[in-house]
């Protein structure tokens, strides 16, 4: 489209007339970032100072009470994901001709096809690893609130000076409802997305199939086009790539650009599954996958723009494309503080992610080492267990031991005893001069003899032992001792008492 074309656009003119108007009294449009086939995109200031984006429906479709609903869902999808990655949306109101619109944030950078655009139309495969990663971060968020974005495409992922990456146009995001109908919910075989990232669920208008591994598809898709320089299915008309996209299985990635890591193509070929049961499971698992090949490939490379060519001419060169400048910052002298407070909070965006990245990596270091921990511990007290049996089993050795030798010693002494007998018994070894220790032998064995008598009598004794009996000879000699006492004593105290007394 020509200059004087563009110019005799009705809705381009439409749009330019704006430009300078107040909404509902709060935000005075600056200056026209795009125009899209749906709506028209400015960058604003609130009456507080504030920049933004606004996002303004055209006329004519405000009117159609279904697309002025879906539009404004855009607003409510994108603020119920809660993730730093997806553009929020600060307010949403009607103007007073009744063109529905949005207040969204205001970003600098590029999308990332304009960035495939200046690359030659093909990426490296780090550098659009680095893209997909947080997308899938993103996406997770969003499936976890039950949001299906429908529409994920090169021309929707915008990268920020700053190197974050931002997730647009959630204008036909799905937001699944359980037991509750919504009368403007997407009609029965309407078609809506992009043919070319569509999965074959969502080209078939199957809106009860599409749930997250549909986005999947769409982020195979983006990723199969930025380093093929090819859709999944080529066509002449978008009509027909529907067609493909409906009935024909995606080539394989390694069949389009042969020599790309394994990895990176077993990641694609699997995100365009035509069956959803074989593709990734969730955004969580393909994100992961692609984090190790992207670790493979020595790690995240940079995304951030600053010191390239202003976004302003990237937008101003097509501004008939569909509103993907949605929330791009007009670089001019009179934003250029607001770019600079921007650029800083998008560099403190990306430096938290980074930072609850590495939470979440020392987090789960901890949660290793503490299992580590504990498997020593165990095997410490196994260790514990083995030594208090072992020094058990020594101790029983020992005293096992302690005993034979103490027998065996006192074997010896009676085989020593008994031969020293033997041999001083022997008179024809050991002449007369032994005669003394004979008879001392012989006296201590009759001395061992009567005490083994002894012994033998006490025995006896001990063993007729009678208690009744041993208690009445007791008794009786006690009585006979106090007969006996008082017999001495009466005469001693009697002759006493003959002394003492008086005649």
């Amino acid at each position: 489209m020509t200059q004087t074309q563009q110019r005799e656009d009705p809705q381009l003119v439409r749009a330019r007339a704006r430009v300078g108007l107040v909404l509902q009294d709060k935000w005075r449009l600056e200056s026209l970032l795009g125009v899209g086939g749906m709506a028209a995109v400015y960058a604003a200031t609130h009456r507080n100072g504030k920049r933004v984006a606004v996002k303004m429906l055209h006329q004519e479709f405000s009117n159609d009470e279904e697309v002025r609903t879906r539009f404004l869902q855009e607003g409510y999808a994108a603020n119920a994901i809660q993730h730093d990655g997806a553009v929020s949306v600060l307010d949403d109101d009607v103007a007073a001709d009744g063109s529905a619109f949005l207040v969204m944030e205001l970003l600098e950078g590029e999308t990332v096809e304009q960035r495939w655009e200046r690359s030659g139309q093909r990426l490296a495969p780090r550098d659009l690893l680095s893209i997909i990663e947080p997308l899938l971060d993103v996406l997770g968020a969003a499936h976890a609130k039950s949001v299906v974005h429908r529409d994920i495409k090169p021309e929707n992922l915008f990268v920020t000076r700053a190197g974050a990456l931002k997730v647009l146009d959630f204008g036909i995001a799905k937001v699944f409802e359980q037991r509750r109908e919504r009368t403007t919910s997407t009609r029965v075989g309407t078609v809506m997305g992009t043919p070319a990232y569509m999965a074959p669920e969502q080209a078939l208008a199957h809106w009860d199939e599409v749930d997250g591994r549909t986005d999947l598809w769409a982020v195979g898709a983006t990723m199969f086009t930025m380093l093929s320089g090819r859709h999944v299915h080529d066509a002449p008309t978008s009509q027909e790539q529907m067609i493909l996209s409906a009935t024909t299985p995606a080539p394989s990635l390694a069949s389009v650009v042969p020599g790309l890591p394994a990895t990176l193509v077993s990641i694609v070929d699997r995100a365009l599954a035509f069956d959803r049961t074989k593709r990734w499971h969730d955004a969580t698992s393909m994100c992961d996958a692609v984090r190790a090949a992207l670790d493979a490939l020595g790690g995240p490379e940079f995304l951030g723009e600053a010191g390239r060519a202003p976004t302003s001419t990237l937008v101003s060169r097509d501004p008939g494309t569909h509103a993907r400048a949605a929330t791009m910052l007009d670089t001019t002298a009179t934003g250029s503080s607001a770019g600079a407070w921007t650029a800083e909070r998008e560099s403190r965006l990306a430096e938290a992610v980074k930072l609850r990245a590495r939470i979440s990596e020392l987090q789960q270091r901890q949660v290793a080492l503490k299992k580590g921990v504990a498997e020593v511990q165990a095997k410490v007290d196994a260790g514990r267990v083995e030594r208090k049996s072992l020094e058990q089993w020594f101790k029983r050795q020992v005293g096992t031991r302690t005993a034979a030798v103490e027998g065996a010693r006192k074997e010896a002494r009676r085989r020593m005893v008994a031969l020293a007998r033997r041999a001083i018994e022997d008179r024809t070894v050991f002449g007369p001069e032994l005669d003394p220790t004979r008879e001392q032998i012989a006296k201590l064995d009759r001395a061992a003899e009567s005490a083994a008598r002894d012994v033998d009598v006490h025995t006896t004794a001990l063993e007729s032992y009678d208690p009744p009996s041993l208690r009445k000879g007791v008794l009786l000699l006690g009585v006979l001792a106090v007969i006996m006492l008082a017999l001495v004593i009466a005469p001693i105290v009697w002759r006493a008492t003959r002394v003492i007394a008086p005649d």
